[in-house]
This record gives structure tokens, C-alpha cells and sequence, in this order.
């Protein structure tokens, strides 16, 4: 084992002294050998090839090496962009569930038309967005989460042979009114501030007067800034 290993060590050698001295051209190169019985060799090795592997091996270690490199680079900064855009997007949208930037929307419709009595607030019980869950469908009330300026609308549509008068509170303290008869409808949109637990509801402000329902009347409202 000793003496296989001391004649490849010298066979390396060898190649590598006599590929320094040769032409690239050279079809084959001459090496002296020693057999078993310390009796001198030759050996005809061909070298045609041996640069076209030589310069294949190291294009694929070299491109091996710059794919790893791209790829890493690649991942770098996919790893710092999309946190960046994930944040951008938030921040424009302001919608982030469970999260405090979600931004306080909500919009509701009356499923059923009914009899309004004096003073009762209107109760809009189907529930299509209720982004930061700020407005109650069992009381008809939004309740502004956060302070800032509020865009809220409102649209009653009074039922066949009655009119409708409604008007739209905040707090304690009555805004604008919508006004319906006969299958038409009274909408309003206002740009209220409202502080934080400050509450905006619809409110009937006439005498016995039915509301139409079938998703007909609704009522909106959402945070534009704070």
C-alpha cells in the first residue's frame, strides 16, 4: 500500500511537471514510470482532450459557484422587499385583521321592512363589512374606534303609501335628515370628526311610518384619516 501510494505521488508529480512544459497542442506527453521491480518504464499518455476537460470542469464550477451566488443574492432581497411591500400595502389600505392599523369600516342593510315607532333607531341587521367590528347590528350604533375624520351615508326607502323621515345623530345631538315617500328614497352623506367612543346612528323622526326593507335602506360609514 505504502509503495502504491509513493508511485501515484510521484506519477502526480510527474504530470504536473511536464504539463507546465508542454505545448497545448501536444497530442501526447512521455512519462517515466518505475515498476514493482524498480525497473525504469515509459508510459505514452494522450493529452489531446485534457484542456477541453480542464476548461469544461471549471466553466461548470464557475457557474455552479455565480447560480449559488445569484441565488442567494436573489433571496436577500426578496427576504428585505416583501416585508416593505406587505407594509406599504397595509398602510394604504389600513386593513390588517386583528392588528391596530385596521381601518374602521362598515356597511349594513334592513333584511325586513318594518313599522317604525317615534324616536326608535333603525336598526340595520344584515352586516356586509364591519372592518375593526366598530358598528353593533343588534343596536343599529357605530361606535368610532379611533379619532378622525369620518365619512358616514345613509340611504331610507320608505314603503308604498307612507312617507319616511330620518335623521342621523351623533351622540346626542341630531345632524342631517333623509326623507322618503312612496317607494322613494332619501339618502345623505356627511364628513363628520368623531372622537374616539363617540357614536353615529339613523334615527325615525316622524310619526307611524314604515321603513322598506329588502336590503333597500342602508347605512355606511369609514375612517378616511385620523
Amino acid at each position: 500500500m505504502v509503495l502504491r501510494g509513493i508511485l501515484f505521488l510521484l506519477f502526480v508529480i510527474t504530470i504536473m511537471k511536464y504539463a507546465k512544459g508542454q505545448n497545448s497542442d501536444n497530442s501526447s506527453t512521455v512519462i517515466p514510470l518505475l515498476d514493482t521491480q524498480n525497473m525504469p518504464l515509459v508510459a505514452l499518455f494522450d493529452t489531446t482532450k485534457l484542456n477541453q476537460v480542464l476548461k469544461i470542469a471549471i466553466q461548470k464550477e464557475v457557474e455552479d459557484t455565480m447560480n449559488q451566488m445569484i441565488q442567494k443574492e436573489v433571496e436577500d432581497i426578496m427576504n428585505q422587499m416583501i416585508p416593505r411591500i406587505k407594509q406599504a400595502v397595509i398602510a394604504d389600505i389600513g386593513n390588517e385583521p386583528g392588528k391596530e392599523q385596521e381601518r374602521p369600516a362598515f356597511t349594513a342593510s334592513l333584511t325586513s321592512s318594518k313599522n317604525l315607532a317615534s324616536s326608535e333607531v333603525v336598526i340595520f341587521d344584515k352586516v356586509w363589512l364591519n372592518m375593526g367590528a366598530a358598528y353593533n347590528q343588534d343596536t343599529g350604533v357605530f361606535t368610532a374606534p379611533k379619532t378622525g375624520l369620518y365619512s358616514i351615508s345613509t340611504t331610507v326607502m320608505s314603503y308604498y303609501t307612507t312617507m319616511l323621515h330620518c335623521d342621523l345623530w351623533k351622540n346626542n345631538q341630531k345632524l342631517v335628515r333623509a326623507f322618503g315617500t312612496k317607494l322613494s328614497t332619501g339618502t345623505l352623506n356627511v364628513v363628520v370628526a368623531l372622537k374616539k367612543s363617540d357614536t353615529v346612528y339613523v334615527k325615525h323622526a316622524g310619526g307611524r311610518e314604515q321603513i322598506y326593507g329588502n336590503h333597500r335602506s342602508t347605512f355606511s360609514g369609514y375612517l378616511i384619516t385620523e
